[in-house]
């Protein structure tokens, strides 16, 4: 069922007035939201009003409330980067070319970040961290409109005072050779374009000194059957890609290209979370419906690598507008924000027509449902 509360807590009219993505972080205390494209501005009459802007990404951060119940309005702050020479707004994050090359043969085109994942891990026994993935993206040779974009690789960042305030983070950027971008010189040896981080869990074992890092990557195969695969790492070597080890099927390899699917029929974003319910522990995959179906669909495993159970669609969004060409995509779960009994999902509804989604603003922010989890968990 839809949580009114939940989105009126993201319903704003001023600043930070959408944006897709929104993966959530517990930062213990805090939540941590990563957003990717963002609106920027003022909203007038449900439309994004002139000098309104879209940046590439944005953060959120609230205190973290009694459980399943939605920040309260004061305590959620949105973030975004400096103004530029022109006055406008930037992304929060914007690749730093000197530590993420970007891959292919235009080494100074322009690129941004989108924001995947992330995770807090303990690096030591004294010691934690903020992890988050970057999903490294191009415009298209010659493309125009709003599919004119490309992976064109991946990148990691690292932030060691995460319990300070957002403003005064220090956000180490750090290349992921593993992602392959559709323009990389491997892809002519065969390699298929593959990102990471499309979602992260963290095992905090308290026998080892640091957790153990697990990463979920997609494989783009086909737009219809991207497959889903799966790595590892000790979390305080997680930037070392010589330190990762993925599963092959049976065991866990220190080649890149042994990683074999897990589970077909994906999408570039989800989550995972382990959760317990009647006495009953499973991981928990959520993800939209390929490609823009109105279903949001669950997975469960008993553990990371699976094996992981067919698909079973758990909510159908309704209320899309065909003539305003309006899609859903971006499904995600909240384990650490759902009430008892119930997970916390968001989503997001965009249209292929730019100019209906400049005026409707109704429709490019999370919206949030809560299933039950005995649906979720109906294995």
């Amino acid at each position: 069922m839809r949580d009114r509360d939940w989105d009126r807590a993201f319903t704003r009219t001023k600043g930070w007035t959408g944006a897709d993505g929104a993966y959530s972080v517990d930062l213990e205390g805090r939540t941590l939201w990563l957003y990717s494209d963002t609106w920027v501005g003022t909203v007038a009459k449900g439309k994004h009003a002139p000098g309104s802007r879209l940046v590439n990404n944005t953060i959120g951060v609230h205190t973290t409330p009694a459980r399943g119940s939605p920040p309260k309005p004061e305590s959620l702050r949105f973030r975004w980067g400096p103004k530029t020479d022109e006055g406008h707004p930037s992304a929060w994050i914007i690749p730093d070319p000197a530590r993420v090359p970007l891959q292919g043969p235009d080494k100074d085109a322009k690129s941004w970040y989108w924001i995947l994942d992330g995770e807090v891990v303990r690096v030591r026994r004294d010691r934690r961290r903020l992890v988050f993935f970057l999903a490294h993206i191009g415009k298209r040779p010659n493309a125009t409109g709003v599919w004119s974009f490309e992976s064109v690789g991946g990148a990691i960042a690292i932030v060691d005072n995460h319990d300070d305030d957002p403003a005064r983070w220090r956000i180490e950027q750090h290349p992921l050779p593993h992602a392959i971008g559709r323009r990389d010189p491997r892809t002519k040896k065969g390699a298929v374009p593959t990102s990471w981080g499309a979602a992260v869990w963290a095992d905090r074992d308290p026998r080892r000194e640091a957790d153990l890092l697990y990463i979920w990557g997609i494989r783009e195969t086909a737009p219809l059957d991207k497959k889903l695969l799966i790595a590892r790492v000790d979390a305080a070597s997680t930037e070392n890609p010589s330190s990762w080890r993925f599963f092959d099927g049976k065991s866990w390899s220190s080649t890149p290209g042994d990683a074999r699917p897990i589970a077909g029929g994906l999408v570039n974003e989800l989550s995972v979370d382990q959760v317990e319910h009647a006495g009953k522990s499973r991981f928990v995959m959520v993800h939209s419906e390929p490609v823009f179906g109105p279903r949001i669909f669950v997975r469960t495993a008993r553990s990371p690598e699976g094996p992981w159970s067919d698909r079973r669609a758990v909510h159908h969004i309704t209320g899309l507008d065909a003539k305003a060409q309006h899609f859903p995509y971006a499904a995600k779960g909240h384990a650490h924000l759902s009430r008892a009994g119930e997970l916390l999902i968001t989503y997001v509804v965009n249209s292929h027509d730019f100019w209906k989604m400049v005026g409707d603003a109704s429709i490019y922010r999370p919206r949030f449902v809560r299933v039950p989890l005995t649906a979720v968990l109906a294995d």
